[in-house]
This record gives C-alpha cells, sequence and structure tokens, in this order.
C-alpha cells in the first residue's frame, strides 16, 4: 500500500489486536517515541488504514443470544443495490455487511434476541429488495472461535 511502511504495518497488527494501547506502549513495542506513534497514527486514519475504533462486545449481554449469516441472491446486482443496502447497514441488528463474488452476492451478518426476529428480519430483506432478491439463505451462527481478529475467550486453551 503507497504511504505506509513496515513500521506502519507493525502498528497496525497490535492497533487490531490492542486497540486501547497507549500511545507510550505501542511507541515501546515499535521502538519509536510516543509523537512520532502519533504522528504515524494521524497518518494511518487520515489514509484510511485505520477504519475506527470500537469494543468488541459479546452480542448476549445485549441479550442478542441469536446471530446469523444471511446470504442474499439477486436478480440485478447493480449500483441501483447501494441505496438499499445502506439501508440495512444501518440496521441496528446488522454487524457486518458485504457485497461479494459468487451466486449470493451479499452476505448480511447479524444478531437477534430470537428465531422470530430473525425470520422478521429475513422478511424485511424480501421487501426492501422486492422482485430483485431471488432467495434468502439463512445460517444460524451456533459457535464462534474467532472474531475481529481476536480469539474467543472460552476457546483459547
Amino acid at each position: 500500500m503507497p504511504g505506509i511502511d513496515e513500521k506502519d504495518r507493525e502498528i497496525l497488527r497490535i492497533l487490531r489486536k490492542e486497540g486501547r494501547i497507549t500511545l507510550t506502549e505501542l511507541g515501546k513495542r515499535v521502538g519509536l517515541s510516543p509523537a512520532s506513534v502519533k504522528n504515524r497514527v494521524e497518518k494511518l486514519e487520515k489514509l484510511g488504514a485505520i477504519k475506527g475504533y470500537s469494543a468488541i462486545v459479546d452480542p448476549a449481554f445485549l441479550d442478542e443470544y441469536v446471530q446469523a449469516f444471511f446470504e442474499l441472491k439477486l436478480a440485478i446486482d447493480d449500483h441501483t443495490v447501494d441505496p438499499i443496502l445502506r439501508r440495512i447497514a444501518r440496521l441496528e441488528e446488522v454487524q457486518s455487511l458485504y457485497r461479494r463474488s459468487g451466486e449470493r452476492q451479499i452476505l448480511v451478518r447479524a444478531s437477534f434476541h430470537d428465531t422470530d426476529e430473525v425470520k422478521a428480519f429475513a422478511g424485511r430483506l424480501k421487501r426492501l429488495f422486492g422482485k430483485n432478491l431471488e432467495r434468502v439463505e439463512v445460517t444460524l451462527i451456533i459457535d464462534i472461535f474467532k472474531e475481529n481478529w481476536v480469539p474467543s475467550e472460552s476457546k483459547r486453551r
């Protein structure tokens, strides 16, 4: 990637796993002063290498015990679906939304309180896409071993 060097990549690898690390500690790990690390982090943010900061929250603490993938097969996948995708991305249940290659062009990951909400969400997707939606395949997530580059605590053994 233009504009970044190996030190920047090292900073990104550490931040990906430890987003709350202090600039002082980050500097120690990569062999730079806190001021230099701060400048590099700001540069990486401006370049878009760092897209944001957030907490990785266990959905169960929000009473969201059911997580699911929704794979959508569209009749037509062009720029006309972008406004629908932006609407879906803003829905509170949606954790991730991807356009991808292959037979099912859209992948949505969402969290719910129960399976009734899963069914209602699938219906909502059908209404949003209308006739352009050929098929919705729903897969429930049974167990998570790694997410957001962080291994699940219960799986570290």
